[in-house]
């Protein structure tokens, strides 16, 4: 169960709406990199330094899109109703990756788009690999584990698909003053101030 989100049987119900062809995993890796950029504050900073082939998460696919620039492709894995507000502008040419565990409004905000799926696994999660082995068993090889965070979980996705060097922008909360990258849907989280050195 993701903690604090959904039940198992919720979940493997949200899989079960999920509409895309399969992503099919690559038999070995290249020596190609790709940037994987998410919504952290920092991002604000750095995106104009961004190199292809592009790849967002969250919020970042709109921030990029806002600023002219189209992702190659977009990775999501959350199963919450507001992360598929922040979805609003998707782009013909970007391969959306997307988790079948995904809100099902994200299919209504990809319709018509290109969307490969695959199957968001958490460590020793067996009862989501019997789901899949007795519901979706052509979707058995695109079961992807790894990570606690859709940026984690997006190398673990563009490693499927043969990549393993990769330029990170936006993986933070290193938030300098109180803006974060752009707006953000859920609820408001705590911060704690640190001081290391004089910063």
């Amino acid at each position: 169960m993701l903690q604090g989100v959904l039940s198992n049987a919720e979940r493997h119900a949200q899989m079960s709406q999920a509409r895309g062809q399969m992503l099919k995993k690559r038999p070995k890796f290249n020596d190609k990199w790709a940037s994987i950029v998410c919504y952290g504050p920092s991002l604000a900073d750095t995106w104009r330094l961004i190199k292809r082939p592009i790849v967002t998460v969250s919020g970042a696919h709109d921030y990029l899109v806002r600023r002219g620039i189209v992702p190659d492709f977009h990775v999501d894995c959350d199963p919450r109703e507001h992360k598929a507000r922040m979805l609003q502008n998707p782009q013909a040419k970007t391969i959306y990756l997307m988790a079948t565990v995904c809100h099902p409004k994200y299919w209504e905000v990809l319709k018509g788009r290109k969307v490969r799926l695959w199957h968001l696994i958490n460590g020793d999660d067996l009862e989501t690999v019997a789901w899949v082995m007795q519901n979706h068993l052509e979707g058995a090889n695109s079961m992807i584990g790894g990570g606690s965070s859709v940026g984690q979980r997006a190398m673990n996705v563009m490693a499927a698909l043969g990549y393993r060097r990769f330029n990170i922008h936006g993986m933070d909360c290193s938030f300098t003053t109180d803006r974060h990258a752009g707006a953000h849907l859920g609820k408001e989280q705590a911060k704690i101030m640190v001081k290391a050195g004089n910063r």
